[in-house]
């Protein structure tokens, strides 16, 4: 695919993609496994991708694993790899309950998970509720399923009866998620309207709080982002299933590397 292009060319390539792009941690890890040889080259591009994308926990995930390990080409393709293989929709489309006729699923924003969540689930009536931070009308456009989604806003969500909400979280930390603006307003509209909630974070979400600090620090002033407390979700749908977020942040494997703490400006 890429041919004769330089490694320099292919990190510009990866820095330019949406930061909604799905793949973007994946191809970024890609391109940075071209400088495992050089490492000072290595930590300048790992630290300029972030600076582009400084909301994407999973690329942070994947900067921490390639700077921490002996062999960086290597731990470049086992992320790329894991992230390609994230068995999370799988998980949380297995998991989702059959529900009652007039129950839904609700979704904030949409994202490619939750979409290939829902492939094989047409018996689910299924919203996606607009917040500032996620338009799930553009997403709709690319999705791969053909399942039927309404797109309603949080206060005709709230007069449904709600058997799950799903929120797609950007990062997780020990005790708070980055989630798309206008989560937490939106959540506090549906209130008792809604069953249970599920934060659905897939490879490389869960971040040690030393990384995700950063991560908070580096999108302070990014209105598209804004933290809600674990506490407000009865689950946490990852690649090991829907479970508990104390039992999902206690198993975190992104490790704490100097060259990611010090400010991306």
């Amino acid at each position: 695919m890429w041919g004769d292009v330089t490694p320099a060319e292919r990190l510009r390539a990866v820095t330019r993609r949406n930061v909604d792009d799905d793949h973007l941690a994946a191809e970024a890890a890609d391109a940075l496994g071209a400088f495992a040889s050089e490492p000072a080259s290595l930590v300048v591009a790992c630290r300029r991708v972030l600076a582009h994308h400084r909301a994407h926990g999973a690329l942070w995930w994947v900067c921490a694993r390639i700077l921490a390990a002996p062999d960086p080409a290597a731990a470049a393709r086992t992320a790329a790899r894991e992230l390609h293989d994230d068995p999370t929709a799988d998980r949380l489309g297995a998991t989702l309950p059959i529900l009652d006729e007039d129950e839904v699923v609700a979704v904030i924003g949409w994202t490619a998970i939750v979409d290939d969540a829902l492939i094989e689930r047409f018996d689910l009536d299924v919203v996606a509720i607009p917040v500032h931070g996620s338009d799930p009308v553009r997403a709709l456009r690319r999705r791969r399923s053909d399942h039927t989604v309404r797109v309603v806003d949080e206060w005709e969500a709230a007069r449904l009866r709600i058997a799950r909400v799903l929120v797609p979280a950007l990062a997780i930390g020990p005790d708070r998620s980055l989630v798309p603006a206008g989560t937490h307003d939106a959540l506090d509209v549906i209130g008792t309207a809604a069953g249970e909630t599920w934060i659905v974070g897939g490879v490389g979400r869960v971040l040690p709080s030393r990384i995700y600090d950063v991560v908070i620090a580096s999108t302070r002033d990014d209105e598209m982002v804004e933290e809600i407390s674990l506490q407000r979700a009865d689950r946490l749908a990852g690649p090991r299933g829907v479970e508990r977020a104390v039992d999902a942040v206690s198993r975190i494997d992104c490790p704490v590397v100097p060259e990611l703490l010090r400010p991306l400006d």
